[in-house]
């Protein structure tokens, strides 16, 4: 191999580079085996730390004839395993040669403070709208409030429109009670699902229509004031005919509550067992309550009434039916002293205790 004495030239400038480096530390890890005594690691050579950007070997004039495996620098070479350490000093210069890995790379700070900037108002603009709903939603209550308030009629008004058309003077009679401010017509029927009534235990017979008798009873129990207290009521009458009686169902046909409100029972379309003897030509309606002292409320007696036109009025009733007191029929006080007092000014109402026995008779 023929070299120029250019060669040797850099080779002494690259010795000389070598010389003057201090800073980084290349050492030879000895392993788990070496004496820890003397540390795990020995340091074998030191290179600079402060590099010189333009610091490079410079080769003029190279000529290379016949030869092989060629290198031109230094060669350095370890035996074993080797830990180089990095001293980065924060005066020294950037290596350009050095790719920095996503850790090292600097953060944008920049964009992050943009996007939390933005966060921040997007929370202050969604917070601003709900106030505002919440403001039109109040804003809408309150002017629906007073609009109810005065378009819808006062009760003194609701007062003179059912005097106007009282029930009672379809029925007339002496009862006491405050009138019930609800349409003159108007009848809330309660059906059996909504006083939870439990189903017959038996087969219940169908009653012909239309039924020719009404019998008036009272269950003689505590009266109920409220739609919850009468389908309590209702409902305890039931265990007590079903659980203690024997019977298949609730007795009655229909039961009438100091709520205003009818209660279906067995309906128009079964025989009751209210009144034994009669039950297959009669309708048993029962007050709820004790009327033997005290008469039953005015829209309790209302509701009887409107329950009496509606049978007629649906073909379930005989138009000529005839309306008794369970009393007259059977040795018992039902239904007590003071509806007996007004349920016989009634219409239909028989009487004449030989018109009953007429009725037997046939």
């Amino acid at each position: 191999m023929a070299v120029t004495e250019d060669i040797l030239h850099s080779k002494e400038i690259a010795t000389s580079a070598k010389e003057k480096t201090d800073d980084v530390v290349v050492c030879e890890d000895l392993g788990d085996s070496d004496d820890s005594s003397g540390h795990n690691s020995r340091v074998l050579s030191t290179v600079s730390g402060a590099l010189n950007r333009n610091t490079t070997t410079l080769y003029e004039q190279v000529a290379v004839t016949n030869s092989e495996n060629v290198q031109f620098g230094n060669n350095t070479y370890f035996n074993g395993p080797v830990t180089i350490k990095q001293i980065v000093q924060n005066s020294g210069l950037e290596n350009d040669s050095y790719v920095k890995t996503e850790d090292e790379k600097p953060k944008n700070t920049l964009g992050n403070d943009i996007s939390k900037g933005r966060d921040v108002s997007k929370r202050k603009f969604s917070f601003q709208i709900w106030h505002i709903l919440v403001l039109l939603f109040g804003c809408l209550l309150l002017i629906g409030v007073v609009c109810s308030i005065l378009l819808s009629p006062s009760t003194s008004d609701l007062v003179d429109a059912y005097n106007q058309y009282p029930i009672t003077d379809l029925y007339p009679g002496n009862s006491t009670g405050d009138p019930l401010i609800i349409a003159p017509f108007h009848l809330r029927v309660v059906p059996r699902s909504d006083w939870l009534a439990q189903p017959p235990t038996g087969v219940l017979d169908k009653i012909s229509s239309p039924i020719p008798w009404v019998i008036i009873s009272h269950t003689a129990t505590e009266g109920c004031q409220s739609q919850s207290e009468c389908v309590l009521r209702v409902r305890i009458i039931q265990d007590y005919h079903v659980e203690s009686k024997k019977w298949f169902d609730i007795a009655y046909n229909f039961l009438v509550g100091g709520d205003g409100s009818a209660y279906v029972g067995r309906g128009w379309d079964y025989i009751g067992s209210h009144t034994k003897g009669y039950n297959k030509l009669s309708l048993g309606i029962a007050f709820i309550g004790t009327f033997t002292t005290e008469a039953p409320p005015q829209q309790q007696l209302d509701a009887c009434k409107k329950l009496l036109r509606i049978g007629v009025e649906t073909g379930k009733l005989a138009k000529d039916y005839k309306l008794l007191a369970h009393r007259q029929l059977m040795s018992t006080a039902s239904p007590g002293d003071k509806l007996y007092d007004i349920i016989k000014d009634w219409p239909h109402f028989v009487k004449d205790s030989k018109e009953v026995e007429a009725l037997f008779a046939n």
